[in-house]
């Protein structure tokens, strides 16, 4: 026990710290980005550092081992390390967060310490949740570990096929599961894990959920304190992200993309809308990694990075990218009218008539308790503030917010994706991907007010 304890703790740390590093290291020639925006994205960087060392490992024949991968991500860190030693000024920016907490009225002062109290409850609620238990849920053991327990086996990645081929070939190199075509990325983060253990263990190997579930939240409250929200007001925002129940039961029941792929995705929201304001090019460069990070860790990543782009040109050019998103929608309503029924693309399908799910979206987002009041709370505040929606400030987050709202309408009503939103075992987890950005929306649209 004391062992798998020792390595599990290292498994997380050492990607965790070598990925810090790495963050601090993109504004080596610039002022010095805040220690807690390092820590909370430092662990999504870091654990896709370790994913593309055991990929390059792979490929050069190197067979996975604790001295490989631990000596690996040594080496990544360090090299992190000496990039990130300050060559510029540090620079201000403001008061820390003692002299601010101390400006602040007791009353706010407690709300802070309380909301802060209430976020490390439910992680620890949670961490317990994922250690004691093994892995629950069919994508888990039938998507995922699958992958995992077969690579780290033969201490490398092989390939996994499609049913109808491993049955043709009859290859004893070639293996399966319940989805072959996934990328590496979530089953790499759990043979990672199992390589600082004694033995495989089927809670264990779920430490990167719990180290996500801290990293998210800090990653949060460190863009909404640069974002102008005050320090009790971005840990009140980071302690309602943290309660969404969703969000909350893809943590405990880990071993699934989901919740990694919606932290990818809504702190490159963040990190592009940050660069959007200030023209910070570390920024930018953050948001390019973790970007790219979201790519690797589903195929739909592709879809969700996508509506990254209109924000950015409108950012660029306000003009330019206001027309783009017309000429979008007007594209989007010829197809409607004048398409054929269906349209392949990216090995789906685009439907030219929509596939009625609304009562199951309405139950699921207005009824049951999945979002608590999350969605009314985000009508209530769209409606408040619709006259800045388009401001020079937030107008970039405003259009990747609407064309993240728009994929969910595609992939909800006119794709066969529809089938899953139906019988409800897509519509909570394809919008979990969106959560943490909308959330942050939330909060600009607050603060900007």
């Amino acid at each position: 026990i004391v062992i798998d304890a020792i390595g599990g703790v290292a498994s997380v740390l050492l990607p965790w710290v070598a990925g810090a590093y790495a963050v601090r290291a993109l504004w080596r020639r610039a002022p010095a980005v805040p220690g807690v925006l390092a820590v909370g994205y430092g662990y999504l960087v870091g654990a896709f550092m370790a994913t593309c060392a055991m990929r390059a490992l792979s490929l050069a024949g190197i067979r996975w081992s604790l001295p490989v991968l631990a000596g690996a991500m040594i080496v990544l860190g360090a090299i992190a390390w000496r990039l990130a030693r300050r060559t510029a000024p540090a620079g201000g920016r403001g008061l820390g967060l003692r002299q601010e907490l101390a400006a602040e009225p007791p009353v706010l002062r407690w709300l802070f310490w309380i909301a802060l109290a209430l976020v490390a409850i439910r992680l620890a609620g949670l961490a317990v949740d994922v250690l004691a238990a093994p892995l629950r849920g069919y994508d888990q053991w039938a998507h995922w570990t699958t992958k995992a327990r077969v690579w780290l086996e033969h201490g490398r990645m092989v390939p996994f096929v499609p049913p109808e081929t491993w049955l043709a070939r009859g290859d004893p190199a070639l293996f399966t599961d319940g989805n072959p075509g996934h990328p590496g990325t979530i089953p790499l983060l759990q043979a990672w894990t199992a390589t600082f253990l004694s033995a495989w263990n089927e809670s264990l190997i779920n430490l990167p959920w719990i180290a996500l579930a801290v990293a998210l939240p800090v990653a949060f409250f460190a863009q909404a304190r640069l974002a102008g929200a005050s320090a009790p007001l971005a840990m009140v925002a980071a302690w309602l992200l943290m309660s969404l129940p969703v969000l909350d039961g893809h943590i405990a029941i880990a071993g699934a993309a989901d919740i990694f792929m919606g932290a990818a995705y809504g702190l490159a929201a963040m990190a592009a809308w940050r660069w959007s304001v200030t023209r910070e090019a570390p920024m930018a460069w953050l948001a390019a990694v973790v970007a790219v990070a979201g790519l690797a860790i589903k195929v739909e990543g592709v879809l969700w990075m996508a509506t990254l782009v209109p924000g950015v040109v409108v950012a660029l050019n306000r003009r330019a990218g206001l027309v783009l998103a017309g000429a979008a929608v007007t594209a989007f309503a010829g197809w409607l009218a004048f398409g054929p029924d269906r349209l392949p693309m990216m090995g789906y399908a685009l439907l030219s008539r929509p596939i009625n799910v609304l009562p199951t979206l309405i139950d699921h987002v207005l009824v049951f308790d999945n979002w608590h009041l999350a969605a009314y709370a985000l009508v209530a505040i769209v409606a408040w503030r619709w006259r800045i929606l388009l401001a020079p400030r937030l107008a970039p987050m405003t259009m990747t917010m609407a064309a993240a709202v728009g994929l969910v309408v595609v992939v909800y009503f006119f794709t066969p994706a529809a089938v899953g939103v139906a019988d409800e075992t897509l519509v909570n987890r394809f919008l979990l991907h969106l959560a943490q950005a909308l959330a942050f929306y939330a909060l600009l649209l607050y603060v900007d007010g």
